[in-house]
């Protein structure tokens, strides 16, 4: 009996001891799902924290929250580069888009010469007659890095007219333009733009308003000759230009007051302003002389290229030639 007893002990220990591994490996379960679910109640309020505005509501979420806490975060992150973004775009046309503001189109006139042909709608040419003074042709090069400019050449007097729109401006012309000179400016006198105050024929050159170059530096000058600044007294206080290297000029006519300026790549020159009060050795000549602009009221034509008078050959670039009656600057 003792042996029967005995052997059925023996199932009941390995039952039991079954029965301890099981318990043993539910309740490890059940503290390793306690202990997970600890862990993801964490990462949610982590999650909820990141976004700023998300505080323990997420937290509270346990994994679901979590996972919305990260996204919620990464949305505010999105969010703000976006704002970025359309910040430097605003601020793109302004600083680029000059006065005008909404680009060249705006502008009364303005050729960037990207047609690949020359204009003659909007350009004459005049060159008194004299086929072998010059030429004036497209060229694959321009300003900026664009695609064509006028290229002109002449030995003598070439220029490119406009006679219909600085007349409509007022008093007030802005003329801008690029330019890029071959070869430094010659020691002789030669003009670059050239305006009228009444229509003139393409061998008129009395009443000429003259901006160009003496002494290797510009002037403003007259057909009369009187010069801003004074020639070789004033001379250090312009400017000329190195070869084969882009500019950008804009000019200012005032012909209610007889007032000039000069801007070069968005620098006013002093020695090319007449502002009515005699500076000495720049517009003392100018200032209530007969032969400045005090008598011109008004300007019928714009003539771009090079005139020589005693400056010999000159290669010019034209692009992006404009006029307005506003500041127009250098932007495209």
């Amino acid at each position: 009996m003792r042996h029967a007893l005995s052997f059925a002990h023996a199932p009941l220990t390995r039952l039991s001891s079954n029965l301890d591994r099981l318990l043993l490996t539910a309740l490890a379960a059940f503290f390793l799902a306690a202990a997970c679910t600890t862990g993801q109640s964490h990462a949610g309020g982590t999650g909820g924290d990141s976004t700023g505005n998300g505080g323990s509501s997420n937290g509270s979420g346990g994994t679901t929250g979590g996972s919305g806490g990260s996204t919620s975060g990464s949305g505010g992150a999105s969010s703000g580069s976006g704002g970025h973004v359309v910040d430097a775009g605003g601020d793109t046309p302004g600083s680029a888009g000059g006065t005008a503001g909404t680009g060249c189109s705006s502008l009364p006139l303005c050729d960037d010469f990207e047609s690949g042909t020359l204009n003659t709608s909007l350009w004459t040419i005049v060159n008194g007659n004299d086929t072998s003074a010059g030429s004036a042709t497209i060229d694959a090069i321009g300003a900026h890095g664009s695609g064509h400019s006028v290229k002109v050449m002449s030995n003598s007097r070439l220029y490119l007219r406009n006679s219909t729109v600085i007349g409509t401006l007022g008093p007030v012309a802005h003329v801008r333009f690029y330019a890029r000179f071959m070869t430094a400016l010659p020691g002789g006198h030669g003009a670059v733009v050239v305006t009228h105050p009444v229509p003139a024929d393409q061998y008129l050159q009395s009443n000429e308003l003259r901006f160009g170059s003496q002494d290797a530096v510009f002037h403003w000058n007259t057909d009369s000759d009187v010069n801003i600044p004074v020639v070789g007294p004033g001379d250090s206080s312009s400017v000329g230009v190195t070869a084969n290297t882009w500019y950008c000029f804009e000019l200012t006519i005032n012909t209610s007051n007889g007032h000039l300026n000069v801007s070069v790549n968005g620098n006013d020159v002093a020695g090319l302003t007449e502002d009515g009060v005699a500076t000495p050795n720049i517009d003392q000549d100018w200032v209530g002389s007969t032969a400045s602009l005090m008598h011109y009221t008004a300007l019928d034509d714009v003539n771009f290229g090079w005139g020589s008078y005693g400056g010999g050959p000159m290669t010019i670039w034209f692009d992006d030639v404009a006029l307005s009656s506003a500041p127009i600057g250098c932007p495209n």
